[in-house]
């Protein structure tokens, strides 16, 4: 069985259980790869199986059905084999012979039927007697309460599966750690140890920027916290490939604690050959054209 890690494809799968889907439906999930996943159609076969009410057959179909196993005749009903007989413990009366009758009418009167010569068993206390309770049998629910039961156990079985699969799902990796991994991953990171000016003279660390994945993050230790009411942090990259007056802005952040600070980069703009980092002290929110005077750190590349 194949589940897709599409959340797409379980909408399908689901919609598929439920309504079916048509051809353009059917030819999405096969392209996803889901198309051979039954789980949701076992659901629903499943709850459309233990769904269905069992009802008593009706009472005129239940004696015809007992009538046509248990004829009558005129005089009682047809025995297919002898009299029971009583225990001596049985208060019962035994049977009493009908008396011969030398010539016993053609007919009875009222029905015209002939009447048998010889005389017929009388019905008594310790006679069988025909079942009367009717057989039970199975119609189907409503098709609206059967989906309805349908969906509402498909909706359980894809919230637990949401919530095991978000409980076995990593945590998204710290900023330190995404550093890590780029430094290790991308053959052309860059890192550039940040120079301080006079505005943040206590400000080191570095920055790390792969152009090829057009990823980077900054480093800092010492800068000073600041107040994102009054004025923010932003990030300017110089590309070789552009007008030197108009850097690409990298993002604006915070620096709210003390010690090592792990800011990810988010240049706005594809960056194809940085030649220098620089970040400036703006108002809230940043800038589009920053007038640089207030720069705390820049990184320049040789």
């Amino acid at each position: 069985m194949t589940r897709s890690p599409d959340p797409r494809g379980h909408d399908l799968l689901a919609d598929r259980a439920l309504f079916g889907l048509d051809s353009a439906e059917a030819g999405e999930l096969q392209a996803l790869g889901a198309d051979a996943d039954d789980s949701y159609d076992l659901a629903a076969a499943a709850v459309e199986l233990a769904t269905l009410a069992i009802e008593p057959m009706p009472a005129a179909v239940a004696e015809r059905i007992a009538a046509a196993r248990h004829p009558r005749t005129l005089a009682g009903w047809q025995m297919s084999g002898p009299l029971p007989q009583a225990s001596p413990q049985s208060t019962a009366m035994p049977p009493t012979p009908m008396p011969h009758t030398a010539t016993p009418p053609a007919a009875m009167p009222s029905t015209g039927m002939p009447m048998p010569h010889a005389a017929m068993p009388i019905p008594h206390a310790g006679m069988a007697t025909p079942a009367t309770v009717a057989p039970r049998t199975r119609r189907r629910r409503p098709a609206a309460a059967t989906w309805i039961a349908a969906a509402a156990t498909l909706a359980v079985v894809a919230g637990a599966w949401w919530l095991l699969r978000g409980r076995a799902a990593p945590s998204a990796p710290t900023a330190a750690e995404a550093r890590a991994e780029l430094l290790a991953s991308a053959s052309d990171a860059t890192r550039l140890a940040w120079k301080a000016t006079p505005e943040a003279a206590s400000a080191s660390g570095d920055v790390v920027w792969s152009q090829s994945a057009q990823r980077g993050f900054m480093r800092f230790v010492g800068l000073p916290a600041n107040d994102p009411a009054k004025a923010q942090y932003q990030l300017w990259i110089f590309d070789r490939a552009r007008d030197q007056a108009f850097p690409v802005d990298g993002g604006v952040f915070d620096v709210t604690a003390t010690g090592e600070v792990i800011v990810p980069i988010t240049a706005k703009l594809r960056v194809d050959d940085a030649t220098l980092f620089a970040v400036t002290v703006e108002r809230p929110g940043g800038v589009v054209v920053s007038r640089r005077e207030h720069i705390v750190v820049t990184a320049a590349r040789s």
